[in-house]
């Protein structure tokens, strides 16, 4: 395995598209692109220049200023600014602690839940299954479903809880809180 360096943007899009948790940035990019490892090397390998190597886990260079950067990058986007509800900013910062870092959500997400209620599942039948008003919305680009009637000061608490866990800043954790 080789080991290579991709900036934040790059490195976010291709952990947007896990499937599962624990999957190799190797195994995302080759469902990606429909490489198998089976496949032939391409002409031009053939004809004497390296064929590309597959892609070891690609991590960021620092990953604590990254984190921060990439969601203070997140309350600066247009597309968290033109987000009229909560909940929808809630599910974009979901989406995008998710990309940052998936194990360390999961980890997050495992020990969040109410006193009678599951906050975050794998699937939207868990979620029901605890309240039949939970509304429950998939979590785009991460294989978690939450629960979204809860007020905003929950939601507030659900997030603050995820960044202290992934360790986030406790000034960031509340910029972030605050634009929910």
């Amino acid at each position: 395995m080789k080991t290579i360096e991709v900036d934040d943007e790059l490195y976010s899009y291709i952990a947007s598209h896990t499937k599962h948790i624990g999957e190799s940035a190797s195994d995302i990019l080759r469902r990606m692109l429909k490489f198998s490892a089976t496949t032939q090397p391409t002409a031009s390998a053939a004809k004497g220049t390296p064929a590309a190597q597959p892609v070891a886990e690609a991590k960021p260079t620092n990953p604590v200023k990254d984190k921060v950067r990439a969601m203070r990058e997140l309350l600066l986007s247009d597309e968290y600014a033109e987000q009229k509800k909560a909940v929808n900013r809630f599910m974009l910062i979901l989406t995008t602690l998710y990309s940052l870092d998936h194990h360390a959500f999961a980890e997050a997400t495992e020990s969040l839940h109410g006193r009678t209620r599951v906050y975050f599942a794998a699937d939207e039948q868990t979620l029901l299954k605890n309240g039949n008003q939970t509304k429950p919305k998939h979590v785009p680009g991460t294989p978690y479903w939450v629960i979204t009637n809860t007020n905003t000061g929950r939601k507030c608490s659900m997030i603050e809880h995820i960044m202290q866990s992934m360790q986030f800043p406790a000034e960031l954790i509340e910029k972030v809180c605050g634009t929910i």
